[in-house]
């Protein structure tokens, strides 16, 4: 446990060294809803609430996540971990654990502006939000785990990364509703992951029946099990 905590301090310290998480995975998100809360009415808002939550968990999970353990594979950290009584595994775990911090860090403040600032409400309850949150945070997190797993240096893991994160912050309706694209591009967007993840926080929010969420759940689902097992099976620690 005291290993795992002085991991854990470390990594949250060169986390916050590096700005990238504090732009990109808190700045940007609480931007974004203080943005849309002056020039969005409290319900149109209500309806973006779910995708400005998911900016943190796209940054954090598809950025910070697979560059950091690539260019921790890349440095040969996790490599000389293996020989210690440290296990690398526990850096990984305490890595983790560093960007769903950021994570909550931001969905938290995007709330409290958009309930205190705005005065959005969730029609749904707060735990079925949580747990959708986490839902999708898992889900999202293991498509950054199967990048870093996969990709076979930093370089590669970059672009890849790239490619994934942007399309998804701009067409999954993170950043721009997804009901304004044109209807070609929303069947396009429909492949994302993130795409279902939005469905699934936005329902939470409006209180929608959980069976109608029952197909994003099931895709999410599939690509969290998919994506973690090929991750467990590939994983090089150097």
């Amino acid at each position: 446990m005291k290993r795992f905590l002085m991991f854990f301090k470390t990594e949250l310290r060169l986390t916050a060294r590096s700005l990238d998480m504090l732009v990109f995975g808190i700045g940007f998100p609480v931007g974004l809803m203080i943005l849309l809360g002056f020039i969005s009415s409290p319900e149109a808002l209500r309806l973006d609430f779910g995708g400005i939550v998911s900016v943190g968990i796209c940054a954090t999970g598809l950025m910070g996540l697979p560059l950091t353990i690539s260019d921790y594979r890349h440095r040969k950290i996790l490599k000389r971990l293996r020989v210690t009584p440290a296990s690398p595994a526990m850096l990984l775990g305490a890595h983790t654990l560093v960007q769903f911090l950021f994570s909550l860090v931001s969905s938290t403040l995007v709330f409290l502006i958009a309930r205190l600032g705005f005065g959005v409400e969730i029609a749904g309850s707060l735990p079925r939000f949580a747990l959708s949150y986490l839902f999708v945070t898992v889900a999202i997190y293991g498509i950054g785990f199967l990048v870093a797993s996969l990709c076979p240096s930093m370089k590669v893991a970059n672009a890849v990364a790239s490619l994934l994160y942007f399309p998804m912050l701009f067409l999954s309706g993170a950043t721009i509703p997804f009901e304004i694209l044109p209807r070609g591009l929303r069947a396009a967007a429909n492949v994302f992951p993130l795409t279902q993840g939005i469905k699934i926080l936005k329902g939470a929010v409006l209180g929608s029946p959980v069976g109608d969420l029952a197909l994003p759940a099931i895709i999410l689902s599939c690509v969290a099990i998919a994506s973690y097992s090929i991750s467990i099976k590939f994983f090089r620690w150097e």
